[in-house]
C-alpha cells in the first residue's frame, strides 16, 4: 500500500515514516509540508493511503481534502479533537489524536486494509505478488516488483528506481529483463531501459515521461513492441 504523509511537524512526519517501516506491505511514496506539495506528490506517485494533518499553513487538510476530486484513502493526524466531526463528514478513513501511539496507529491502517480487502470485486485470486532481492553495497535489498519505476543500464551494473530509493546492483539488463519477464507491466523500451508502464505520465514522439519526472527514449526497434503493450483509445 503506497502511502504519502503530509504534516507541518517535522517531527511528526517522522513519527508517522517510523511506525510505517514496521508495517509490512506499507511503502512510503513520499513526504510533504504542506498541502502544494502534497498535490504534486499525487499527481507524481500512486498514493493509496494517505496520512494527513489538519492545522496547515496556507491551506488546511480538510480545505486540502475537499478539493480532490479522487482522494485516497485518509487518516488523518491532528492534535485537536474538535475537527474529528467534519473530518468523518468528508468520508475519512479514521482520526488519530497526537501523540499517536503506534497501537492506535496499527489499528487505524488495519481498519483501511479491511474496507479495501472488503471492496476487492469478486471472481478469480491474483497471484500474489512475488518479492525479489538484489544485492547493493553487501547488502540484500528486498524489492516488489510493482514498486519499480524503471530500471537502467550503466555498463556492469544497473540502476533501479523506486519511489523511495535508488539501487545500484553489479547485473546486466538482459538478466533483469529475463527474471522479470513474469510482470507484463515492466516493459523494456530501450536497449538500456525497463520502465514499469503503470508510472507513464505520458509519450511523446520517441520520449517516454514517468510520473517521477523521468525522461526515459523510446528505441526504436522497441517502438512498436511496446505500442503493442500500451492501451491506446
Amino acid at each position: 500500500m503506497n502511502c504519502l504523509i503530509v504534516d507541518d511537524e517535522v517531527l511528526a512526519r517522522e513519527v508517522i515514516e517510523h511506525y510505517l517501516l514496521k508495517i509490512e506491505g506499507m511503502v512510503l511514496v513520499g513526504k510533504c509540508s504542506n498541502a502544494i506539495e502534497a498535490f504534486s506528490a499525487l499527481n507524481k506517485y500512486p498514493v493509496d493511503l494517505m496520512f494527513l494533518d489538519i492545522k496547515m499553513p496556507e491551506i488546511s487538510g480538510l480545505d486540502f481534502i475537499k478539493s480532490l476530486k479522487h482522494p485516497p484513502k485518509i487518516i488523518l493526524t491532528t492534535a485537536y479533537s474538535e475537527y474529528a466531526l467534519e473530518g468523518y463528514e468528508l468520508d475519512v478513513s479514521d482520526y488519530l489524536l497526537k501523540p499517536v501511539s503506534f497501537d492506535r496507529f496499527l489499528k487505524a491502517v488495519d481498519k483501511v486494509r479491511k474496507s479495501v480487502t472488503e471492496r476487492k470485486p469478486e471472481g478469480p485470486v491474483a497471484q500474489e505478488e512475488e518479492a525479489f532481492y538484489v544485492k547493493s553495497d553487501r547488502k540484500l535489498i528486498k524489492l516488489i516488483p510493482s514498486e519499480l519505476i524503471f530500471i537502467e543500464s550503466q555498463k556492469n551494473y544497473v540502476m533501479i528506481h523506486t519511489p523511495t530509493a535508488q539501487i545500484m546492483t553489479y547485473n546486466t539488463l538482459n538478466h533483469m529483463e529475463e527474471k522479470l519477464s513474469p510482470y507484463h507491466y515492466l516493459l523494456r523500451v530501450h536497449k538500456s531501459y525497463i520502465i514499469n508502464k503503470n508510472f507513464i505520465r505520458q509519450v511523446d514522439n520517441n520520449v517516454i515521461y514517468l510520473q517521477n519526472g523521468a525522461e526515459i527514449p523510446l528505441g526504436a526497434s522497441y517502438r512498436d513492441q511496446f505500442m503493442d503493450q500500451v492501451r491506446v483509445l
